[in-house]
């Protein structure tokens, strides 16, 4: 059903070099054929290439190879045929400490297309996993936490399947994400009311950690969990946001972004990314392993705290306004501004022109603008 076209042909850094590899070697072959060719018939014409016809010959062979794979809307990295054109999903996974290191999130052949980081309460953040193939996750994904209303606002932005173990409620003036996933008809698969006989849910429990931080799904039992839930599988575009991205990784600006350091709130601890001149990606170790990605977007929201009757904290809600923005990639930075139109997610460099993503995987840091957000470039 699915195959892993990016670990048969080496991991993103090799790919940079990796169509001008297979163009070489099928020219090569291509003019063994040609000799072969020649040496059986004596009256065979001889043919002159001129430099420049090689040249055009060559670019052109180069772009046929590189339409005959399909491209991950949310990374533009080759995927699977079959994967084309189907829904992502985006996962609920937790980032307390004793989360860390999440299974799954860098996975060698199968790490998140879109990482996306903000808070939920008490300075804790949680992250939201994008994956444009279900059919191709991790083999576990987790520890899986429960909704907040913004994480699923965000993921239906993409269009995508919700899947999560709980969810926050509504009473008095909290709106919880039980009634915004019920308000807008979330294609939703919750732990708490789980209907399918397949075990798509379970607990890992290899770690001496409290009983909430170890409950996982197991990724390759997701697409028959879908079929037994009735979900419909095809993007509708009028509800997906759809990214765009450079042929080529390029330089987002002439202002250089070595290292940025983010804070998604006052509260909430701070997020370090250092850019490697060898592999051309960010990395960085806060989530307990070497996580690396080739975009880092952050988006300033204004947010709110609120407190519902009988709770002994606060919830961070997002309003989902648009606003400010950064955006790295390539050892560069950009001012960018971000808004959501329609119900989709519509980024902007200061021309007022919609920005390229270079293609790779990201992580977004959504972060509070009037609560202590901030970013730091060096």
């Amino acid at each position: 059903m699915y195959y892993d076209i990016n670990k048969q042909i080496g991991v993103y850094g090799d790919m940079k070099k990796g169509t001008m590899i297979i163009a070489t070697v099928a020219l090569l072959v291509m003019s063994c054929f040609g000799l072969y060719g020649c040496a059986q018939n004596d009256n065979a014409k001889e043919e002159v290439i001129t430099a420049d016809e090689e040249t055009e010959n060559t670019d052109t062979q180069q772009e046929e190879m590189i339409e005959v794979f399909s491209r991950n809307p949310l990374t533009y990295l080759r995927m699977a045929d079959e994967a084309v054109g189907k829904r992502p999903v985006a996962i609920m996974v937790e980032n307390s400490d004793s989360a860390r290191p999440q299974w799954g999130m860098d996975d060698e052949n199968y790490s998140p297309d879109i990482i996306l980081e903000a808070e939920v309460e008490g300075g804790i953040t949680r992250t939201m996993w994008l994956f444009a193939d279900y059919t191709a996750l991790p083999e576990i994904v987790g520890p899986i936490r429960s909704a907040r209303p913004p994480f699923v606002r965000f993921s239906e932005l993409f269009d995508a399947f919700y899947i999560h173990w709980g969810q926050s409620e509504s009473k008095a003036n909290y709106v919880g994400a039980d009634d915004v996933i019920a308000q807008d008809g979330v294609d939703n698969i919750n732990q708490l009311d789980f209907k399918s006989s397949v075990s798509l849910f379970g607990r890992n429990n290899e770690r001496n950690v409290a009983l909430e931080h170890t409950g996982v799904i197991y990724g390759e039992k997701l697409p028959q969990v879908i079929e037994d839930y009735g979900y419909r599988t095809q993007i509708d575009e009028s509800k997906f946001t759809s990214l765009e991205f450079n042929e080529e990784p390029i330089r987002v600006s002439d202002t250089d972004c070595n290292e940025i350091i983010i804070d998604i709130s006052s509260r909430s601890w701070t997020k370090h990314w250092t850019y490697s001149k060898e592999d051309e990606l960010y990395h960085t170790d806060d989530f307990r392993n070497n996580l690396t990605r080739e975009n880092i977007l952050v988006l300033f929201d204004q947010t709110e705290y609120i407190t519902k009757p009988g709770a002994s904290f606060s919830y961070c809600n997002y309003a989902l306004a648009g606003g400010e923005g950064k955006f790295a990639s390539e050892g560069s930075i950009m001012d960018i501004e971000w808004s959501v139109v329609d119900g989709k997610l519509v980024l902007r460099d200061s021309n007022n022109q919609i920005i390229k993503l270079n293609p790779g995987k990201s992580y977004i840091a959504w972060i509070s603008a009037n609560r202590g957000g901030n970013v730091e470039v060096n």
